[in-house]
């Protein structure tokens, strides 16, 4: 009898312990807040098997309009583009203009500003007197006009837009100072702009040094000439003079071209020429006498075209009387500057020595 009550005690104890376990299992899982699925985690609970990720959205369609571009520009075909200045902007002050408004002349003056209008989208070209060569220049505003050599006396001028204006100075060689007054205007404006200004008159250079810092500006250099009378003075004046016995030996009767007796004794300037332009039509030697101009060519004469002969009168360049005897080129004229010219190939003669 007493075995069995301890039986069922054991049995009621037990029980009570396993409830009380039950129970306080329970509450615990009550209390405990549900994690957050992680971004991208399903809210289902792990169940061992893999789940299947989410399928991405469809895409979107294309619009018609980018089909037929893209086939367009495929073939070749692009859409114009839409730029300023495509058209009405032609100057209608030009319908009515004289030839010779848009040359400006102003004569040369130690006191004096030379105003200049320009317009944009045009050049202008300033002209210094004869005899001038440029020396350096200084340009006030640079972001809104630009001046570029063109020559040893010549700038062309442009400016960059309109409604401004600025100053130009350009120092000569010969020491002469020369400024400008420079405008802009646009292409609409009822003036007729200057594309050429010219200073009338000339200037001497009373020696030629060299520039520095406007290396664009300055003729080009030659070889200097044979000079007869260095070493064996008979023998080369002899050689330089070959072939000429008179100024123009069988001249006709009637004929108006200049004669004039052969004086040998009355060569000079010798050495006393700056020739620029083309090296191929540079002579062995340039002299003088009272009357004519000497060039000669030597063995070189049967390898180039016979050029053309100019003398500046004036401001002008003239036709002057020529001819050829043995292998040198006699030119009637002693002015200071001769030009040949042989095609678009072209020389220049200045004469530096005495009385020049």
């Amino acid at each position: 009898m007493k075995r069995l009550i301890n039986l069922v005690f054991h049995i009621v104890f037990g029980s009570l312990i396993l409830a009380v376990l039950l129970l306080g299992y329970q509450r615990a899982n009550a209390q405990t807040a549900a994690r957050p699925p992680m971004p991208g985690q399903s809210q289902q609970p792990f169940s061992g098997t893999q789940i299947t990720p989410q399928q991405s959205a469809p895409a979107m369609p294309v619009p018609e309009s980018v089909v037929d571009q893209a086939r367009d520009q495929n073939e070749g075909y692009f859409n114009a583009m839409s730029r300023p200045r495509t058209s009405g902007q032609v100057q209608d002050v030009w319908d009515d203009a004289d030839p010779s408004d848009a040359v400006y002349a102003a004569d040369l003056c130690d006191d004096c500003t030379y105003k200049i209008r320009t317009r944009e989208f045009m050049v202008t070209v300033i002209e210094l007197p004869r005899g001038e060569k440029i020396e350096a220049v200084d340009l006030g505003d640079d972001g809104g006009f630009s001046v570029k050599p063109r020559g040893e006396r010549r700038l062309a001028v442009r400016p960059s837009g309109y409604g401004y204006d600025t100053s130009l100075v350009v120092y000569g060689k010969s020491g002469a100072v020369y400024p400008f007054y420079l405008r802009a205007e646009s292409f609409n404006s009822v003036n007729v702009p200057d594309l050429i200004v010219r200073i009338e008159g000339s200037v001497q250079i009373e020696s030629d040094p060299a520039v520095s810092g406007f290396d664009d500006i300055g003729k080009a250099t030659l070889p200097v000439m044979s000079v007869p009378g260095l070493g064996n003075k008979p023998a080369s004046i002899d050689s330089a003079i070959a072939g000429l016995s008179d100024t123009n030996p069988g001249t006709p009767e009637g004929d108006f071209v200049a004669q004039s007796p052969f004086d040998p004794n009355a060569l000079h300037g010798w050495g006393e020429y700056d020739l620029w332009g083309d090296e191929t039509l540079r002579p062995e030697t340039v002299f003088r006498d009272d009357h004519f101009t000497y060039i000669r060519f030597g063995k070189r004469w049967k390898d180039i075209e016979l050029p053309t002969a100019y003398v500046v009168v004036d401001g002008i360049d003239e036709l002057v009387n020529t001819r050829v005897q043995g292998e040198t080129y006699i030119i009637e004229s002693t002015r200071t500057l001769i030009t040949l010219k042989s095609g678009k190939s072209f020389l220049c003669v200045e004469y530096t020595g005495e009385g020049a």
